[in-house]
């Protein structure tokens, strides 16, 4: 029964390995999220302060080349943000499958240890009633030796 427990115990182990790796991908997955969201609201400001820059511009002699330039650099910064919405989805995306996946590992690990703690229970409660039979049958030899004596 010890090396069943022992063998349960050792799967145990690989389970719980596999859920912290889990955890451990998954807070890696939130701090990309956090640093993606962060850049994109940096983006957002700049975008901002680029449009009230090209708008203060209005009365302005500028040539066609400089409005050119100042508008082609807002639509970068467009781009920028489009592509970091697009990354956002997938790093939430990646969040989501790797929680459901954490849901599930953390699962199997609880299913483990109450089945280990059920065997050890059983392997104790068998080892106590052996214990105490040994000890019936002990008592029961001592009490009939002692009879045989007085008789």
């Amino acid at each position: 029964m010890k090396e069943k427990v022992d063998r349960f115990e050792r799967i145990l182990k690989t389970r719980v390995k596999g859920r912290e790796e889990e955890q451990l991908l998954l807070a890696g997955q939130k701090s990309e999220e956090e640093q993606i969201v962060s850049r994109l609201d940096t983006l957002r400001s700049q975008k901002e302060r680029a449009l009230v820059s090209f708008g203060m511009q209005q009365g302005m002699l500028l040539s066609p080349q400089e409005m050119w330039f100042q508008r082609k650099s807002i639509d970068v910064i467009e781009k920028h943000i489009c592509d970091g919405d697009s990354s956002l989805c997938d790093v939430r995306q990646e969040i989501e499958a790797t929680e459901v996946r954490l849901v599930e590992k953390h699962r199997e690990v609880q299913i483990m240890e109450k089945y280990i703690t059920s065997m050890v229970e059983e392997w104790r409660t068998t080892l106590q009633k052996n214990e105490q039979n040994e000890m019936d049958d002990i008592a029961g030899i001592r009490h009939c030796a002692r009879g045989r004596k007085i008789l």
